[in-house]
């Protein structure tokens, strides 16, 4: 089998027959591409009787329909949605067959033909065709709601249908009140002053007060501005102003809470909350209060991320007894988390029970994790990977390989289509068995698909084959440019691996490109003149500007890693807003300290990364026996 040939230690550099044959049907397949506006033509059919058994062959049939989106041609598109229901290929053919459909009013035949394709606009006419039909109107009201209670306006289509569901009467004012809602926290505030128009005389003035606080969470503390009309309301938006304004200005969140309370009779649940959401942005703050907070929310809490920070915010005061009773006293669940067995033992540590720390740290250095090689740091003893390959047979791989969605996915691969390759990908793995995804990842290793092969052992749960999740990949041009840039290789690779987990073409939401995910900014800075954003998705290039800014960030934090490591996810600039003002800091203590928990948890990845590599790649694996003893001090830039 072809899609096996790379993974087999016995293939040769000559290229099979069958493999020859697939490279020629690549460039048939794209020559085929290209004349898809002409089905008829007899160039077309001769180019595409070459590609019967070729896996692509779908998606110039695929390409062909679409560019012929008419009556006529009907019977095909519908069997062609009927043979791949559900899949890649289905999507974007059945929209546009839709759309057509929903264009030319033919109801029946749209009816007949619809499945969710996510378009709200085609939902709604879908609902709309559906009305026309008295023995299919009653359903289709029920699902007006989840098209009308949305953060966000819909399509013109569903003008209609709201109208038809508006004048029935099934537009209840709570139904009004959730999308207001929804459009004043998270969705398009824009929304707002229409359904303004919806809601009762006597509610209005609720619109006008969500986007007050929106524009400005300190609109809360102008007690006079809520009325106490329509309690239960403004309470609900009296707290949402006030959990963003306790981690903006926190001491006017206070006064404001004081104040409120004697106003409104908040629930026990949202006091709860509400004392919760104090106490961690209290702490976050190194606030005076926090410790009264953070004992009161505890006392009635199950809450892990509220125990860690009260925990951090003990740890930075160096109250090691508080710490030890806090740990004691917290939730079975809670007290066994990895993190607080660490400062269980380090509690053990500072109060001079030796022989009570030096067996908390030998029961957690068994774990391949952040924490258990702190505590092999601890103990001056090499962690434990437990490194374990998967064992398989070449028969489990074959039957996976060789499934249709597999097949396609590779030579998508082949053509540089990594979008295409990814949604049959997705695909393939929706209806696979646990030891079938298994080897759905051994076959994205064995293409170099290494994203792919990390993230589907993620999901399936094997973590202990190491080689394939943390894979030496474009090792030549990491390692070059690490030397070049006097930077340890095992830490680039593990800032790789947390960035994109080798993923040369990804694309984050805020425009950072590549497998080190580089802002194009950032690039153009290093390089000091424009540099173009599509080059950063090449490897060498954005490894060569991301080593660079590595460097750089050394350079900045007085080539201290750790800071450096938060400075790559946050930014130098916070990194030096969170840095000791005149004693140093333990550096555990500092990390459990961080204000963002996404640069948190990013620092112990990839430290952890760093150790995890520096011993696949051979070097001295002293990383965490270094960073036990490290202190964080304050920096003079």
């Amino acid at each position: 089998m072809l899609l096996l040939a790379c993974f087999s230690s016995q293939a040769t550099t000559t290229l099979s027959s069958a493999e020859q044959k697939l490279i020629h049907q690549r460039e048939i397949f794209i020559e085929a591409e290209s004349l898809a506006y002409k089905p008829q033509s007899a160039e077309y059919q001769a180019l595409v009787a070459q590609l019967v058994d070729y896996p692509l062959l779908p998606y110039v049939q695929l390409k062909a329909l679409m560019n012929s989106i008419n009556r006529k041609n009907g019977p095909q598109i519908e069997a062609f949605l009927a043979r791949y229901e559900g899949t890649p290929l289905d999507r974007s053919l059945r929209k546009a067959w839709l759309q057509y459909l929903a264009k030319h009013q033919r109801k029946s035949e749209f009816l007949a033909d619809y499945k969710n394709t996510g378009s709200a606009e085609l939902a709604c006419n879908k609902i709309e065709f559906s009305l026309s039909d008295p023995a299919l109107r009653d359903v289709a009201l029920t699902e007006v709601p989840r098209l009308w209670v949305v953060g966000q306006s819909q399509p013109k289509a569903c003008d209609h249908v709201f109208k038809v569901w508006q004048q029935a009467g099934l537009l209840s004012k709570d139904m009004v009140w959730q999308r207001l809602v929804l459009a004043a926290t998270n969705g398009k505030h824009t929304l707002v002053p229409y359904l303004k128009k919806l809601l009762p005389d006597n509610e209005r003035y609720l619109a006008d007060l969500w986007l007050a606080v929106r524009r400005d969470a300190s609109y809360v503390s102008r007690g006079s501005k809520f009325p106490h009309k329509q309690v239960d309301k403004e309470s609900q938006i009296l707290l949402y102003g006030l959990k963003r304004l306790a981690f903006s200005q926190p001491d006017l969140a206070l006064k404001s809470w004081f104040a409120l309370e004697k106003r409104f009779a908040f629930t026990l649940p949202q006091r709860r909350a509400m004392t919760e959401r104090f106490a961690i942005a209290l702490a976050v703050a190194d606030h005076p209060q926090a410790d009264l907070w953070l004992d009161k929310a505890s006392a009635d809490s199950y809450d892990i991320e509220l125990f860690r920070w009260h925990l951090a915010h003990v740890l930075r005061l160096g109250n090691w007894q508080h710490a030890l009773d806090l740990i004691e006293t917290a939730p079975k669940g809670i007290a066994e988390d990895l993190a607080f067995q660490y400062w269980l033992g380090r509690t053990y540590e500072q109060l001079k029970a030796g022989d009570l720390a030096q067996q908390t740290f030998s029961k957690l250095a068994d774990q391949r994790h952040y924490y258990g090689f702190m505590a092999s740091g601890k103990l001056a003893q090499q962690p434990t990977l437990h490194d374990k390959t998967l064992n398989f047979s070449p028969q489990q791989l074959l039957e996976v390989s060789n499934m249709p969605q597999a097949r396609r996915a590779y030579e998508f691969l082949q053509l540089d289509r990594s979008l295409s390759a990814r949604r049959e990908w997705y695909d393939l793995q929706q209806d696979l068995s646990e030891q079938q995804s298994l080897m759905a990842a051994v076959l994205a290793d064995s293409w170099k698909w290494h994203d792919q092969a990390i993230f589907t052992f993620a999901r399936v749960g094997y973590l202990d084959d190491l080689e394939r999740r943390f894979p030496i990949a474009y090792d030549k041009t990491l390692i070059n440019s690490a030397n070049k840039h006097q930077i340890d290789p095992a830490w680039a690779f593990a800032i790789v691996r947390r960035e994109s987990s080798f993923m040369a073409d990804a694309n984050s939401h805020a425009g950072a490109r590549g497998l080190m995910q580089l802002m194009p900014g950032t690039a153009n800075y290093l390089a000091k003149k424009k540099v173009g954003g599509r080059s950063l998705f090449d490897p060498e290039k954005n490894v060569e500007f991301g080593t660079q800014y590595m460097r750089y960030l050394m350079d900045k934090m007085d080539n201290n890693p750790v800071l450096a490591t938060a400075s790559y996810n946050a930014g130098w600039r916070k990194v030096l807003d969170w840095l000791p003002e005149q004693d140093a800091v333990p550096m555990d203590i500092w990390v459990e300290t961080i204000p963002y928990k996404e640069t948190r948890n990013y620092v112990k990845a990839v430290m952890a990364y760093k150790q995890i590599y520096a011993q696949r790649l051979g070097q001295p694996s002293q990383v965490f026996k270094e960073l036990v003893d490290m202190q964080i001090v304050p920096l003079q830039q």
